[in-house]
């Protein structure tokens, strides 16, 4: 049993737990890497380091090694020249085709409020003169909903464009699709990406019949358009969380979903065993349909798992680990 307590900035600790992460972890690297931009967030930064560029995934694990990202990107572009400073520079060859869904758009999702001095749950917009801790509360019910839009818009894609989608958890609260694009797709300019996502977003056939083909027949179903980011989908030059990385908004993975099956738990964090957290808030709180009860300056053993998603929710912090 190894024990780690590190007191500095509260990123200490997962930042270790990132870095054993990606000592070993398989990332779903496209077959053309070396013409992708990689990007990724460092900890304890607001901004990415972009331009960058690898020929193999060794050569892209040794540099994620020595600068441990808390979120981790390829560009859904291919270019002559990715590591270009310019995106002028680049020589822009073509990009695959994405769709982004996101809870805040598909469900009602309960927004909770904390004092920081304090720690109680409040309704004010303001806490004498400080802004309050909040946290997006995602249930299971609201993520199994937006994987099912998922899956339509997946089937559409199918059915009336002849492409092929693969679903991935976005490692937060959402999922992403991508096509990955070749010849005429690849070349799809803005307009043309803005009409393919007005077509899932403000579907307008020109009747409405049970049985028919496309929107005609789904509208006559009760299906409805579907809420998406469309700037991602108009975007010809989107960074993609690569599948296989931590999202460090809340130290989940990025998976890819096959057969059609999806489970929101703990198995989509990495991490093990026990640690200690000291919680910023006190009050009972929803994860994975499991309750936590936690007070304010007292500290509590958890899973590891529950304690880094917390911590990055900005509920508390991670002040040590057992494994």
């Amino acid at each position: 049993m190894q024990i780690s307590t590190l007191h500095q900035e509260q990123n200490k600790i997962i930042k270790i737990l990132f870095s054993e992460y990606y000592e070993k972890a398989e990332l779903d690297l496209p077959n053309d890497m070396e013409l992708r931009e990689f990007a990724y967030q460092p900890f304890d930064s607001e901004t990415y380091v972009r331009h960058l560029s690898f020929s193999s995934p060794q050569e892209l694990r040794q540099y994620i090694l020595q600068n441990v990202p808390l979120h981790l990107y390829y560009s859904s572009a291919r270019y002559q020249l990715p590591s270009a400073k310019e995106m002028d520079e680049k020589g822009w060859l073509g990009s695959d085709l994405l769709f982004d869904l996101d809870a805040d758009e598909i469900c009602e999702v309960k927004v909770r409020r904390f004092c920081p001095q304090d720690g109680y749950e409040t309704l004010a917009s303001n806490c004498n003169g400080e802004p309050p801790i909040e946290y997006a509360e995602i249930t299971t019910e609201c993520i199994m909903k937006v994987f099912e839009k998922a899956l339509l818009i997946r089937d559409i894609l199918k059915e009336d464009f002849g492409l092929n989608a693969r679903i991935f958890f976005s490692g937060n609260r959402g999922f992403h699709l991508r096509v990955t694009c070749y010849e005429d797709c690849a070349l799809l300019d803005p307009d043309d990406r803005k009409e393919i996502a007005e077509y899932f977003t403000s579907p307008k056939p020109p009747v409405i019949y049970e049985g028919n083909p496309g929107w005609s027949g789904r509208i006559a179903k009760g299906i409805e358009g579907i809420n998406i980011d469309t700037q991602v989908t108009i975007d010809i030059r989107r960074l993609v969380r690569i599948p296989g990385s931590l999202n460090g908004k809340a130290g989940l993975m990025v998976v890819e979903i096959k057969n059609d099956k999806f489970e929101y738990g703990e198995w989509l964090s990495p991490f093990d065993g026990d640690c200690i957290f000291l919680p910023y808030v006190s009050a009972e709180l929803t994860l994975f349909n499991n309750k936590y009860t936690v007070k304010r300056t007292y500290p509590i053993k958890i899973d590891t798992r529950i304690g880094v998603y917390l911590a990055l929710k900005g509920l508390g912090k991670v002040k040590a680990y057992v494994r």
